[in-house]
């Protein structure tokens, strides 16, 4: 499914999963839980299950194409540019619960990284795909790889970091990735 979140998000997200100490704060917030912009996107997948996961949702699969915001001074004024802020669209996913629904032909199996892996792959085919042992903010330490295409980084993918996966009370630990979207969109036609 599809989620559609809001860029303005609360400021422990952002210290949180996306290890951002010093978020782009909003003036004039629409309320007092969503005074920064995000520049990640997985703190709104979170938000997306733990809500569903209060709803007894047992299998949830998420995905955003988003903007998210980076200071960055060396972005300059422009048509589609704001001097100072580096706005660069990304997409992210989520996988939680079974793989498969429930069914007499399947064993019941939960989600891991090697699911999340070949969504990926099959998201920038036919192109190589290189995974490398990677650090994330929101991701476990020895559950996460960097995601490489062409000699370069293009987004990460892992488990949520257990301490994470306990602050937001969750039963077990999300599979999650965000990448780059111009990544997936570079190919030949």
């Amino acid at each position: 499914q599809e989620t559609i979140n809001f860029s303005f998000v609360e400021e422990r997200w952002e210290r949180e999963l996306a290890g951002n100490p010093d978020p782009i704060k909003l003036l004039n917030p629409i309320a007092s839980q969503m005074g920064v912009m995000r520049s990640s996107l997985l703190g709104s997948l979170v938000a997306v299950l733990r809500f569903n996961l209060d709803r007894k949702a047992e299998r949830v699969r998420l995905f955003e194409l988003g903007r998210v915001f980076v200071k960055d001074a060396s972005v300059k004024d422009g048509d589609t540019t704001v001097a100072g802020f580096h706005q660069p669209m990304r997409v992210a996913g989520l996988a939680y619960g079974a793989v498969e629904s429930l069914q007499w032909g399947m064993s019941d199996r939960g989600v891991d990284f090697f699911d999340a892996k070949g969504d990926i792959q099959a998201l920038l085919a036919p192109r190589q795909v290189e995974f490398q042992p990677g650090e994330h903010p929101a991701m476990h330490p020895g559950r996460c790889a960097s995601v490489w295409v062409e000699r370069q980084c293009v987004g990460h993918v892992g488990e949520l970091h257990p301490k994470w996966r306990q602050g937001y009370d969750l039963p077990h630990a999300p599979v999650m990735f965000e990448l780059e979207l111009d990544a997936v969109f570079a190919r030949q036609v």
